[in-house]
């Protein structure tokens, strides 16, 4: 994954990839993890180990200070924000909460998904980050990007409102 983000992940300006939780240019090339490594959304230690663990929509390139900021505590209001990377810069609450979601249906882990020792703090927050972030063109640029080299897509980047009917809750008027 690491050699694809310049296709995933890239800013356009001499290659350079887009670290996730603060936009900081890194890269493009692989240093051995010294400067930027793979963020794993939804941890390691919170039920992967397979053909998941290696899945890039998940996996997304950070600075190692950011990624070693977050550890694999569960996204949430009262555990880790995504956006205080960037000093709130960057909105990426709903783009977190599609990921997980994504991993969540894509690969059944549905053991860890929920509460602090889970990825993410509740399906209220969830639902919430979604609304509140909806989806934006860099988002459906890297969804693109994505299906080019691995031939699937994340749903709820195509269709966020298949989250709510998911868990029977009201759809947002101004979700299409």
């Amino acid at each position: 994954t690491r050699d694809l983000y310049k296709y995933t992940d890239c800013q356009n300006s001499g290659g350079r990839i887009s670290s996730f939780y603060s936009g900081t240019a890194i890269g493009p090339n692989w240093d051995s993890g010294s400067s930027w490594n793979r963020e794993h959304t939804w941890p390691n230690s919170k039920g992967l180990g397979g053909n998941d663990e290696n899945d890039i929509m998940m996996l997304r390139p950070t600075s190692t200070s950011e990624n070693s900021s977050r550890g694999n505590t569960a996204y949430g209001e009262r555990y880790y924000d995504p956006n205080s990377e960037s000093g709130g810069k960057y909105n990426l609450h709903g783009d977190v909460a599609r990921i997980c979601l994504y991993v969540y249906v894509r690969w059944g882990n549905t053991s860890y998904m929920w509460g602090a020792s889970g990825v993410m703090e509740s399906r209220e927050v969830l639902l919430k980050w979604m609304e509140e972030d909806p989806v934006d063109t860099w988002e459906l640029g890297r969804n693109d990007s994505v299906e080019s080299i691995t031939g699937t897509r994340n749903v709820f980047v195509d269709y966020p409102e298949l989250a709510f009917e998911l868990f029977d809750a009201a759809i947002p008027a101004d979700m299409t």
